[in-house]
């Protein structure tokens, strides 16, 4: 709908999709959290074919569970209803990576939501967040973009934590270390013209 947005989007799936296959390393167990309709599942699936990606969200589109799980080539794990700030119906230390790429700026607890995921994610497992810089040119553009287009823009940051420099705190207090944190998709220019922050941790 919105060329400029979706492009970054895209660039983002193929920008952290590249970040993990670095690493060389296998991933037998993988969980999406909020993953909606499952398109960074799908792309990541491609590129890992042997993991067995999970999809986790509060919100379940009507149908699509079904429709990842059940395809032979989508073949996406499981699709789970359930809200990532409450306790999840997985095992402890169960995921060797798990992602939660946009997701965490809308949940009313952040913390809350964070403990959770690592309560799930095995020793020495990773973490890949990112979360929207919510620069002043950022809040403009998307105010204008839903103007415009006459389309929900889903307001960030409304719950505990109010901003991503307060999130990066709260990250600093859990038992990971951080592998890098980076902007996106611009690293060189100012802040302000960042559309997200990238954290990739490992569980300590």
């Amino acid at each position: 709908m919105i060329p400029f947005f979706g492009k970054m989007y895209f660039g983002r799936i193929q920008s952290i999709i590249k970040t993990v296959f670095q690493l060389r390393k296998n991933f037998p167990k993988v969980l999406d959290v909020g993953g909606g309709l499952g398109l960074f599942s799908l792309n990541f699936k491609l590129n890992f074919p042997k993991s067995d990606v999970f999809i986790l969200d509060y919100s379940l589109p009507e149908g699509i569970r079904e429709i990842l799980t059940r395809n032979p080539i989508l073949r996406i794990k499981d699709y789970i209803k359930a809200d990532i700030q409450e306790k999840t119906p997985f095992d402890d230390n169960g995921f060797d990576l798990i992602f939660a790429l946009d997701i965490l700026e809308h949940v009313e607890n952040p913390s809350i939501a964070i403990d959770e995921i690592l309560r799930i994610l095995k020793k020495n497992g990773f973490m890949f967040v990112s979360v929207p810089t919510e620069s002043i040119l950022l809040k403009i553009a998307r105010n204008l973009i839903g103007t415009v287009k006459n389309i929900q823009v889903n307001p960030h940051w409304l719950g505990k934590i109010k901003s991503e420099r307060e999130f990066f705190k709260i990250l600093q207090e859990k038992n990971i270390n951080f592998i890098f944190k980076r902007r996106f998709p611009y690293r060189i220019l100012p802040r302000v013209f960042s559309y997200d922050n990238f954290y990739f941790v490992q569980k300590r």
